[in-house]
């Protein structure tokens, strides 16, 4: 979820590119959680941890940026990609053919959604991309 590495005005391809990464990093990120936690923080609690993860980094690459409203968006929609990395390994035998298609689906709809915003030259809606 940092910009490191991304070439100035990358374009829009480049950014649609790095969707997977940021939904990958986000989804890791409740995973290594659950593992540190051994799984057994509520969710309320894990909402609580990981959305504060995840906004703080947002803040510290993005702050100067961005608007907090949209780095708060953002938190959200990681955060859900976050805990769906967090619940999964409780209620589901580790299949890494469907970590991948659940993966895959998430970055379509995310794609899907970038390039609707783009269509209606709202950059205020998109997502943050690395």
């Amino acid at each position: 979820m940092t910009d490191q590495g991304q070439p100035p005005g990358g374009g829009q391809q480049g950014e649609l590119g790095n969707i997977g990464n940021s939904i990958l990093m986000a989804f890791n990120l409740g995973v290594s959680y659950n593992q540190q936690t051994g799984g057994i923080k509520s969710v309320t609690e894990a909402v609580e941890e990981l959305g504060t993860t995840i906004y703080t980094n947002l803040a510290q690459v993005y702050g100067n940026r961005f608007q907090d409203d949209f780095l708060r968006a953002n938190t959200e929609y990681f955060l859900q990609i976050a805990l769906l990395g967090y619940i999964i390994p409780s209620v589901c035998a580790y299949d890494e053919e469907f970590k991948n298609r659940l993966l895959d689906l998430v970055e379509m709809r995310a794609v899907k959604t970038q390039q609707q915003m783009s269509s209606q030259s709202n950059p205020g809606g998109s997502i943050i991309t690395p």
